[in-house]
Order: structure tokens, then C-alpha cells, then sequence
């Protein structure tokens, strides 16, 4: 009888909710480079997740479904394959969800976050929202002693928010500010505090949020009013009377984005970390009378080794971070949790828990 494991997935592209079931799956095969992964913790994407769930999210072909989701991952291994050298049975890991080709004409010129064939768990090959999960074992990485299976789960959007800090290539004394106090933007946050950057602060409109980042993080904090912007554009201008040398947006608001060239200083720079829908400037010229820049981070890969020393040495605190945790079962709960409760961060899935088991640390 075939070994069945239960696994959350989309049956076909661009069905959305109606598309999603949480059934029983084959148990994956374990290739020769590969390990299996008894998945003990994964966490939801509110962007990519989000995107799937309203049947706009496809990173997939056709034939390749249905696919389960969860690029954020970690568990223990339980199988490795027989060329496997650098993990054993027992090992906590996580896992660099990014698979590339390493012969297309990006991989070849040592940009493999290009790859002409990138692969990517959770979205065009399986992900973490799944009892156990095949994965290559060199892009396993060993979880160490002092981080949890929760924390270890969230590497992912800290590979990619590292990725940002490399695009802005911070100098030392920079001014920053970070726009949205969601995981994302508590994450770089975080990040940037240890860097060479001499001020950040958050700027966001959910006040829980910003008592969380100034309580935990010890970051300076502004309310933004949604209704009146020029409350923390004077609020910013005050702190900053020559204007901020970066401010990196993770709202998706062009509103917002108009906000932060306005913030800019001379030779500013606007972080683009997410996606902006219709981002229309309002005034052109002040790119050729400050001199502004737009820069765009997306998405990460060999970035992992760097992140869990982060967050192993305390630079990155995810724990404040992860305010929900739920079972499998009940993932179309957890998602909807994300989406609407404002004061939710980053919501975990934990696929061996019985169904209706929650926590909630808010």
C-alpha cells in the first residue's frame, strides 16, 4: 500500500480558494542528492500566499499541478539519499527554497538569482505545507541549538530581506527609514540596525506594531495617519532637517512611495522591496533637483548561511514576530488570520498538529 501524507494544495492554476484542499498526498521519494524533511514548522507568506489564494499568484505551468505552497520551512531530516554528505538523520534544518538551473546565461555569469529556469518550493516544485517534503540536501542548512524550529522557519523572508541590504549597499552614517512595521519591514528594521547605517526609524499606521518595534527592537517609531501624510513627513523632517538617504518601502502604496521621495534627501534613494500596482509620480522633477534613485530588491537565493548566523547571534529577534501558529488543518483560518487581523505578523503552520490546535501570542 503507498505511503500517504497530508499535504495543503492548489489543484489547478489560478483557482484560488476553491482550488485549495488539505488531503492526503503520496509520501515524496528520496533522490540521491535529495533528503526528506519531517516539516516541524512553516510559516506563511502574506504576500506570495495571499496571491495564491485570490487566483493571481503563478509561478507554476499547468502540468505541473496541483502544487503544495509553504516556501518557509524548517524541520527535522528523516531520509537522506545515498550521495548525501553533508546532513544525517536526526539533523535540524532548514532549507534554501531556490533551485537553479546553474547552466542558463544568468547562472553562467554568477547571477543565479536571474535563472532563465529558477525553481523555487512552495511555488513551482513543493513546498513546506506538507507533513514531510523532498528537498536537495545542499540547500539544507543545519539549525543551531539555540534557534527554534518557529524561528528557523522564518529564514526565508530574512534571506530576502538581506538581499535588500546588499542592493542598497549602505554607507556609513546613512539615515534610513522603513516603511511598514510588517514582518518585512521589522525585519530590515532589525537588519539594518547593524549596519554601518547611523539612524532608521519605522514609520508605519498600526500603532501595536510600532510599540512592539520600539519595546523590543529598540527602534524609533512615527504614526502614519492615512488620512494625512504630511504628519509624518513633518515628523520626519524634523528629525531629519537635510532629508533621509534611504527609505525602503514595503507598504506596496504608491501613495506612500510619493511620500518617501518626498522624505529623500540630496542623492536619496528609494528602496523598493515590494510590489507597487500603478505607481505614478507625482513630481518628476525632483529626481533631477535632488538627484533621487529608485532601486528594486526581489526575492533571494544564498543567502541562508548569512541569516542563521543572524538570527543565532540575536542581530535578528523573530520571536516577537511570530504572532499566530495554527495546524495544517486549519490553514485557510491561519491565512485568513494574516490578512485581516492588523496586529498579526508572521503566522506559522504546524503540520503535524491536530486539527483546531492554535496559539496565539497577542
Amino acid at each position: 500500500m503507498e505511503k500517504k501524507m497530508r499535504a495543503m494544495i492548489i489543484e489547478t492554476p489560478g483557482g484560488g480558494r476553491k482550488a485549495t484542499k488539505i488531503t492526503d498526498v503520496p509520501y515524496p521519494k528520496c533522490g540521491p542528492k535529495q533528503i526528506i524533511v519531517k516539516v516541524m514548522a512553516a510559516s506563511i507568506c502574506k504576500h506570495c500566499e495571499a496571491g495564491y489564494d485570490q487566483g493571481k499568484m503563478q509561478l507554476t505551468k499547468a502540468e505541473d499541478y496541483p502544487i503544495t505552497l509553504g516556501h518557509e520551512f524548517a524541520g527535522e531530516v528523516v531520509e537522506i539519499g545515498e550521495n548525501v554528505k553533508n546532513v544525517k538523520v536526526g539533523d535540524r534544518v532548514t532549507v534554501d527554497n531556490t533551485v537553479l538551473c546553474g547552466e542558463c546565461y544568468y547562472c553562467q555569469r554568477n547571477q543565479p538569482l536571474y535563472c532563465e529556469n529558477f525553481g523555487s518550493m512552495g511555488h513551482n516544485i513543493h513546498g513546506g505545507f506538507e507533513q514531510y517534503v523532498a528537498a536537495l540536501a545542499e540547500k539544507a542548512f543545519l539549525i543551531p541549538r539555540e534557534v527554534s524550529y518557529e524561528e528557523a522557519a522564518c529564514t526565508e523572508p530574512v534571506a530576502c530581506c538581506m538581499r535588500t541590504l546588499d542592493r542598497m549597499d549602505l554607507t556609513y552614517g546613512d539615515r534610513v527609514a522603513v516603511m511598514g512595521a510588517g514582518s518585512m519591514g521589522l525585519i530590515l528594521a532589525q537588519l539594518i540596525r547593524h549596519t554601518s547605517a547611523s539612524q532608521v526609524v519605522v514609520l508605519a499606521s498600526t500603532q501595536s506594531k510600532l510599540d512592539l518595534c520600539e519595546k523590543e527592537f529598540g527602534i524609533r517609531t512615527v504614526l502614519v495617519d492615512r488620512q494625512d501624510y504630511t504628519k509624518h513627513e513633518k515628523a520626519i523632517a524634523e528629525m531629519f532637517p537635510h532629508g533621509l538617504d534611504f527609505v525602503v518601502d514595503t507598504t506596496g502604496s504608491a501613495a506612500m512611495c510619493n511620500s518617501a521621495l518626498r522624505m529623500l534627501g540630496k542623492g536619496g534613494k528609494l528602496m523598493e522591496y515590494t510590489v507597487v500596482d500603478s505607481f505614478a509620480i507625482e513630481d518628476a522633477w525632483q529626481f533631477a533637483s535632488k538627484e533621487l534613485s529608485i532601486i528594486v530588491s526581489w526575492c533571494q537565493t544564498h543567502n541562508y548561511g548569512r541569516c542563521i548566523d543572524a538570527i543565532a547571534k540575536g542581530y535578528v529577534n523573530l520571536k516577537p514576530l511570530i504572532t499566530h501558529e495554527f495546524s495544517l488543518e486549519d490553514y485557510l483560518e491561519a491565512l485568513d488570520t494574516n490578512l485581516k487581523d492588523r496586529n498579526s505578523i508572521k503566522v506559522l503552520i504546524h503540520p503535524h498538529w491536530e486539527k483546531g490546535k492554535k496559539i496565539v501570542h497577542i
